[in-house]
Formats: structure tokens, C-alpha cells, sequence
């Protein structure tokens, strides 16, 4: 092989699909292929014509028009085109002409349509669409995991068989068969049905420390209505649950009967998550001093949920249970230095945690709404203490001070109900640049701790009010448009300066951002209370607000570029750098650069679709 065949050699097994490809078949295309150069504005294909040739260009760019002569789309170095009408007995539906001098190899019909047939992976690459190779793309991050916890069912990891007890034998016996079994929980049963479930633990806070009678009841001391999973549940599905509700046991039914109990331990043994025992930790805390020293070990916990492949979604709620376990433990914590607040509150925090879509330690955004009943003479000392303190402990955890002010500790955002009311009413009812942007955060509202009836009390008139409120959602639909996905003209990546006086893509901001945006009109259109971002995309959709291709494909896209920084952060992790949102395109794949142009150029769509709807 000359040398410049082998440079192109090289070149092509760069590029997807090709790059699966043994090399005695690449030599073949190699052997097989053309070079030509077309100049800008030089037509390669007609319409009404016949097409022999698949294309690929290697430097240049091409654009694809319809009859009319829009355009369809614009191509540039590593992409293909021609395949279509080689797919369709030749026959040319879209031109393709130069937009710039291009140079190109031409891979004859009958090679491609050869290698089409002989192999799945090629065939699927030309024959899918963009949102089937997207989900074909996500399909296959999770296929190239081990983690027993996505590829292993609940039923499959439990350990032994269950202790089930009645609700009429007495503390004492449960107590003793408990011990002879080595078991920490025993299951209570009333006519083979379950009722509740039963602790060591429960011992020590209701018998021992109540002094209680150990004939009385077991019921008596039980956790009635226990959450339950269903045999087939995911072990990852097990493990967000006992993140959620902070429990260690949950127990496993099939078709209504007890299979088992899945435990914190039973998920250890498989894999090297640490998020529960975290969680637990966490909870077990006495002072600010240990959760900082806890709060340091979420950057490794995050690498450990993104090396056994779990989704961006399922890493995003259990990174954000460890930042909302800190925040109610340090409020737990301020509390016993302050005592008791004497009013009624709900802590609410905001953003990517208020979402369950939080990766990594960030900025805090959080406030206070009070109770109606607060009277600023006599509770305001309180709650400027209680504040100040927490937010100063959340500072020193990692979660720093908001750099626009948007925290509890800033007595703005530590009112009553009916100021926090008359502050929805005035960004609908006055949205200017300032208002929509307050919007943007604080209709991603969390209540974690304290009186969560007083966040319900503020939401559900203002979903009211947006809902079908044109003039209000333009605007924040204009909002939402401005910041667009970084791909340029001809699929061009766009980068930004990255701090660094270098240049990266902004995933969250030009990638992710975009996204949530879009489902925050979708879902305040409909007043939907949903407010993760994939269960707001679903709910519109339900409402018909969104159509199902366009909810299924900016999940798919969601998930693809969420997944896309959780690994850019998961090797930051890994070589001690500080973690952040800059992702270079020269250290992914070259399939992997399409799909992320494939996810941008869904949200670029859906985009135009919000901006015609508004």
C-alpha cells in the first residue's frame, strides 16, 4: 500500500462505522475508493438523477437542499452523505452541492451497499435516524457497564431467606428469633399479608428508651405500610429508593408474596457505591466539622455511580440526596445550638438540587419561606441566626455562596407566604430581564426541610396563573432561547473560553441548560408540578403540550450529553482537578463527537419548534 493510501487508510479507520471494520475489509474499501475536489458552489448531486457513490469528506463542507432549495442540512470533515439515495435504488430526492471547496473520497455504490448488507453495525449506522442512534448510543453505555446493580434484578440480590413474624407475637419472641437468625429486621405478617416491618433499631428508640413492656405487641413497635419494591425492580431502582426515604431494608414482593429483603449490604457486596452508607453518615452527624469532613467524599462517590454505569438520571437524584441530606443535617445541627424555631418554616432550596439533577458540589441557592404567622419584632433574630449559620455551614461543605445573593441568609429571600406570593405575582405580571431570570430559579422550588404545606401554599396559585398565560410564557420562551447548542453552521462544534485561556465546549451551559429550560415553559404552559427536568418532559407530553417523538428525543438527548459530562468529571475526579463543565471534543471518539452532534441538533430543533409555538 503507497503512502498516501495509507494516509487515508488511516484517516477512515477514524471514522464510524468504518472503524469496526478488520483491516483486510478497510483495505478493501481503501483499494476500492476515489479521491476527488469539488469547488464552492459545484453541484455533486442532482435531482432526478441516479447516485453510484457514498461520500465522504474529508476536509470542506457540503450542503443538501430540497426541491424547493432549502436546506436540509450542512456537512463537514467525517461526515458521509449519499447513502440515502444509495439506500433507494439510486434515486436522488435532496441535492447536494459545495459550500466551500471540499475535498472528498468516494467509496463506490456497490462496496458500500456490500458492507450495508454483510454487517448489523453499518447497516444500523446509515439506516437510523438521528434520535434512533442517540438512544441506540445511550443503549450501549449502559451495555458496556458491569454493574450488578442495572444488569441484576432485586430477587437476584437479596441475601437469605426473609424472617416473617405475626402481629400478635410479642416484642420479646421477635426479639429472640431475630437473634437466633443473625437477622437486623423481621417482617409482620397478618394473614400472610404484610403490615410492617420491624429493626434493631427500634428497639433501641421505642422499647429501651420508652421503657416499654416486651410482651406488648410486635405491631405495636413496627413501621406500618413499608415501602416495597417488586421482584424485577433494578438494583439501581433499590438503591435510589433507600437514598430517597434514608431506609436500609426495603422488602421484595412478587405477585403479592414476600420473596425477600433488600439491604444496604446486599447492594454494598455487589458493588462499590458508598451514596446510602454516605446518606447514613451524613445523618448520623453532630457538628459542622463532620459533614465537611463527609462532604468531601461525594467527588469519589460520583465516580464510583459513573464507572458502574448508571444513568445521568439515576447519578443526578442520588448525588442531590447527599446535598439534601447535608442541608437538613445541618439544620439539625443549628437547631441544637439555637433551638426550636418559633414559627412554623419550609427550608427550600433551588436549581440543580431542587431538580435531582445535581453532579457534583456547587454553588448554594436557597431561602426560607415562614409562616404567616412570623411577626419580624419577635422571630426575626431567630431566622437571621438560624440562616446565617446554615448557609455559613454550607459554604464551608462545599456547596459555596450563591454569587448572586440567592440564599436564606439574605433576608430577601427569607419572607412570609404572602410576600413569596406577591413575588411570583410580580415576575408573571411584570416579566422583565430581571424577573424571568428570579423566574428561572425559583420555579425550581424544593422544600427539605420544615413545613413543606408552605411551599404547596405558594406554588399552587402561581401554577395557575402561568398556565395559559401567553404573554408571560413568550417571554420566558424568548429566555430560554438564549443560550443556544454549540454547533455551528456546517455541525461545527463552538467553544468557549474555559477560564484557562482555552477553548471547550460549555456542556451544561450551551447543552444541558437549554434543556431544562425548554422543559420549565413545557411544564409551567400546563401548570405541571413536576420538577426534574425528564419527569417534566413526560408530563408535558401526557398533557399534549409536547408531542411524544419530541418528549422522547430530548430525553434521549438529555441523557446522552448528561452523560457525556458526568465522565468528563468522573476522569477530573480521578486525576485530582477541580471539577467542571468544559469538555474537549479532541478527547472523545469520533462516534462519539456524532452523537453529541446528534443531541445538539435535537435540542436546536426543539428549540425552533418553542420559538414558532411563542
Amino acid at each position: 500500500m503507497e503512502i498516501e493510501q495509507l494516509e487515508i487508510r488511516d484517516y477512515i479507520a477514524q471514522c464510524a462505522p468504518l472503524n469496526k471494520l478488520q483491516d483486510d475489509e478497510l483495505n478493501r474499501v481503501v483499494h476500492a475508493l476515489e479521491i476527488s475536489y469539488s469547488r464552492s458552489g459545484e453541484e455533486l448531486l442532482r435531482l432526478g438523477e441516479n447516485n453510484h457513490t457514498l461520500f465522504l469528506i474529508r476536509s470542506g463542507a457540503l450542503a443538501v437542499t430540497d426541491a424547493e432549495g432549502n436546506i436540509k442540512g450542512q456537512y463537514g470533515a467525517g461526515d458521509w452523505v449519499g447513502y440515502r439515495s444509495l439506500l433507494n435504488d439510486g434515486e436522488i430526492t435532496l441535492a447536494i452541492k459545495a459550500i466551500e471547496d471540499t475535498l472528498l473520497y468516494r467509496v463506490p455504490g456497490n462496496v458500500f451497499l456490500q458492507l450495508f448488507r454483510q454487517y448489523d453495525f453499518i447497516s444500523e449506522y446509515f439506516s437510523q435516524q438521528k434520535p434512533q442512534r442517540l438512544r441506540s448510543a445511550i443503549e450501549d453505555i449502559r451495555d458496556s457497564g458491569n454493574s450488578a446493580l442495572i444488569t441484576n434484578t432485586v430477587s437476584e440480590l437479596v441475601h437469605g431467606k426473609p424472617l416473617l413474624v405475626e402481629e400478635n407475637d410479642s416484642v420479646q419472641s421477635v426479639a429472640k428469633a431475630m437473634q437466633e437468625a443473625g437477622y437486623t429486621i423481621a417482617l409482620v405478617m397478618n394473614q400472610k399479608k404484610l403490615t410492617g416491618i420491624v429493626t434493631d433499631r427500634a428497639y433501641c428508640t421505642k422499647v429501651v428508651a420508652n421503657n416499654l413492656s416486651l410482651d406488648l405487641p410486635i405491631k405495636k413497635i413496627m413501621t406500618e405500610r413499608p415501602l416495597t419494591l417488586s421482584a424485577d425492580a433494578s438494583g439501581s431502582d433499590a438503591l435510589l429508593m433507600m437514598a430517597k426515604h434514608n431506609i436500609r431494608h426495603i422488602p421484595v414482593i412478587r405477585e403479592e408474596q414476600i420473596v425477600g429483603v433488600i439491604t444496604a449490604t446486599d447492594l454494598i457486596r455487589q458493588q462499590s457505591h458508598n451514596s446510602i452508607y454516605l446518606i447514613n453518615e451524613i445523618n448520623r452527624s453532630g457538628s459542622v466539622a463532620e459533614l465537611v469532613v463527609l462532604a468531601r467524599q461525594i467527588p469519589n462517590t460520583l465516580m464510583n455511580l459513573v464507572e458502574n454505569s448508571l444513568t445521568a438520571y439515576d447519578i443526578g437524584r442520588l448525588i442531590s440526596s447527599i446535598g439534601v441530606a447535608i442541608n437538613r443535617q445541618m439544620i439539625k445541627i443549628v437547631q441544637q445550638e439555637i433551638g426550636e424555631a418559633p414559627v412554623s418554616f419550609a427550608w427550600i432550596v433551588a436549581g440543580s438540587m431542587a431538580r435531582n439533577e445535581q453532579t457534583a458540589v456547587s454553588d448554594q441557592d436557597n431561602g426560607i419561606i415562614l409562616s404567616d404567622d412570623y411577626n419580624a419584632e419577635e422571630h426575626a433574630e431567630y431566622f437571621t441566626q438560624l440562616s446565617a449559620k446554615v448557609c455559613d455551614g454550607l459554604n464551608d461543605c462545599g456547596y459555596v455562596y450563591c454569587p448572586g445573593n440567592v440564599m436564606a441568609s439574605n433576608e430577601k429571600w427569607r419572607q412570609p407566604v404572602k410576600v413569596w406570593k406577591t413575588y411570583f405575582n410580580k415576575w408573571i405580571d411584570e416579566p422583565e430581564p430581571m424577573a424571568l431570570m428570579q423566574s428561572s430559579i425559583f420555579f425550581d422550588l424544593r422544600c427539605v426541610f420544615g413545613d413543606k404545606e408552605l411551599l404547596a401554599e405558594v406554588r399552587e396559585p402561581v401554577l395557575n396563573k402561568t398556565k395559559d398565560n401567553s404573554i408571560f410564557l413568550g417571554l420566558l420562551a424568548a429566555n430560554a432561547l438564549k443560550f443556544r447548542p454549540p454547533i455551528g453552521l456546517f455541525r461545527n462544534f463552538v467553544m468557549e473560553d474555559n477560564g484557562h485561556e482555552e477553548k471547550a465546549l460549555n456542556m451544561k451551559k450551551r447543552g444541558l441548560t437549554p434543556i431544562v429550560d425548554l422543559a420549565r415553559v413545557y411544564a409551567l404552559s400546563s401548570g405541571l408540578t413536576e420538577i426534574n427536568t425528564q419527569q417534566r418532559l413526560m408530563a408535558a407530553s401526557e398533557a399534549g403540550v409536547l408531542s411524544h417523538d419530541g418528549m422522547s428525543d430530548l430525553k434521549d438527548a438529555l441523557e446522552f450529553i448528561s452523560t457525556v459530562r458526568l465522565q468528563h468529571q468522573m476522569l477530573q475526579v480521578k486525576k485530582s482537578l477541580p471539577i467542571d463543565n468544559y469538555v474537549f471534543p479532541e478527547i472523545l471518539s469520533t462516534l462519539e463527537r456524532r452523537h453529541l452532534k446528534d443531541a445538539f441538533d435535537v435540542v436546536r430543533t426543539m428549540q425552533t419548534v418553542l420559538e414558532q409555538r411563542y
